[in-house]
């Protein structure tokens, strides 16, 4: 078969597409923990973003979420997560 764009594609392979979203948070993941091991390799952990972000796309495509709706959660999380590190409140 052959796909016409991006979300179309997506929306084809929901479910394939979904374990490859889960997989992808995963490698991002130990990216993040070998940087904070010092072991940093930028071109890894950008790569692993970056495919992070494709899959934030699928995901939305998949579920039909709106980007406003989502805005609004990021707006409300990002103030949230301030106070608590103003607070030092991640512990």
């Amino acid at each position: 078969m052959e796909y016409k764009n991006f979300k179309e594609a997506t929306i084809e392979n929901k479910d394939l597409c979904s374990t490859i979203a889960m997989e992808e948070c995963a490698e991002l993941i130990q990216a993040i923990s070998k940087a904070k091991r010092g072991k940093l390799d930028l071109d890894n952990i950008s790569e692993e973003i970056a495919d992070v972000l494709i899959c934030i796309e699928w995901i939305i495509d998949i579920y039909n979420i709106d980007k406003l709706y989502i805005q609004e959660w990021r707006n409300r999380k990002e103030k949230r997560i301030v106070e608590r590190l103003n607070k030092n409140d991640f512990k």
